[in-house]
């Protein structure tokens, strides 16, 4: 290409849908770990056979960040709450579902998705939003699944 006006040019005759949350995910996909990393550095992961144990507790509640399409592909975790990462900004702030939940219960939210990257993003913005006891499945339901976690198909 010999000009940006020319690459606009070519990419606009393509007719691609217009991408969902580029905001989101240019950003996250050139730190790929870096947040995940940083997430257990502060104490806010727990492992997948400590999430094993978690699960079915009374004072814990798995939220499954994945889109619906993911959840029918690959499964879900038995009893987690399904609350999309599209829609994590008004679910962690005040009067939202997720902090009315844990602070009405003292439940401790325990996220995931589907490699662990989205989840640390939401535990993130969850202690931004002052979930304390937020944290998150390092690995996601990949790592769910290596640990020989149960799915519900």
């Amino acid at each position: 290409m010999k000009s940006v006006d020319q690459y606009v040019d070519v990419m606009n005759s393509l007719n691609l849908p217009n991408p969902k949350m580029m905001d989101v995910a240019v950003p996250a996909n050139m730190r790929v770990g870096l947040v995940q990393d940083e997430i257990t550095r502060r104490g806010w992961a727990v492992t997948a056979a400590e999430a094993l144990s978690l699960n079915g507790r009374p004072d814990v509640v798995l939220v499954d960040l994945r889109e619906r399409s993911e959840r029918e592909k690959h499964g879900v975790i038995a009893g987690s709450l399904h609350a999309p990462y599209p829609d994590l900004a008004a679910n962690v702030h005040p009067g939202g579902m997720l902090h009315e939940l844990a602070r009405a219960t003292g439940k401790r939210i325990v996220f995931y998705c589907a490699f662990g990257e989205r989840s640390a993003m939401a535990v993130q913005a969850a202690q931004d939003a002052g979930l304390a006891s937020a944290c998150h499945i390092q690995g996601g339901i990949d790592a769910w699944k290596k640990a020989v976690g149960p799915l519900l198909r």
